[in-house]
């Protein structure tokens, strides 16, 4: 059966855990690093050496708090952080959702548009940040196992 599953909803939370509004697009991606090790029985196989979780953001430049609180951070020589995040996923057909919660990311944004103008377009002001994060992502809801 062909599901049409959305992908909905990503909420940025603050330090004193009040929703940082413009958030427009998100994703959260599992980056593993491997090593090779020696079996005696099976000989070479790769192992999870290391793993983190890759966080990219897309928000509005209309609530520009946060790129404001990135901005001031970075210029003192802090790292950001954010405190969570919460992802979801919605399968509206038959109204499940999977939400995912990740912890402690730390933005590395290499660069950061603080202003940009066109000639042309009428294109929305936006920016994108990015950073990792080392906790385990937490599954606050799962898609239930759908049968073919």
């Amino acid at each position: 059966m062909q599901r049409d599953i959305k992908l909905k909803n990503c909420q940025i939370y603050n330090d004193n855990g009040d929703i940082i509004e413009g958030t427009l697009e998100g994703k959260f991606v599992l980056k593993a690093t491997y090593g090779e090790v020696n079996r005696l029985q099976k000989g070479a196989v790769q192992t999870v050496n290391d793993w983190h979780v890759e966080v990219t953001l897309k928000l509005t430049s209309t609530n520009a708090a946060l790129k404001y609180e990135i901005v001031d951070k970075m210029t003192q020589g802090k790292t950001p952080i954010l405190p969570m995040l919460i992802g979801e996923t919605v399968d509206k057909e038959a109204n499940h959702k999977e939400r995912v919660k990740i912890t402690d990311i730390y933005l590395n944004p290499e660069e950061l548009t603080l202003w940009e103008a066109k000639a042309e377009g009428n294109d929305n002001a936006t920016y994108e940040i990015k950073g990792r994060s080392n906790e385990k992502p937490v599954f606050l809801d799962k898609l239930p196992e759908y049968s073919e």
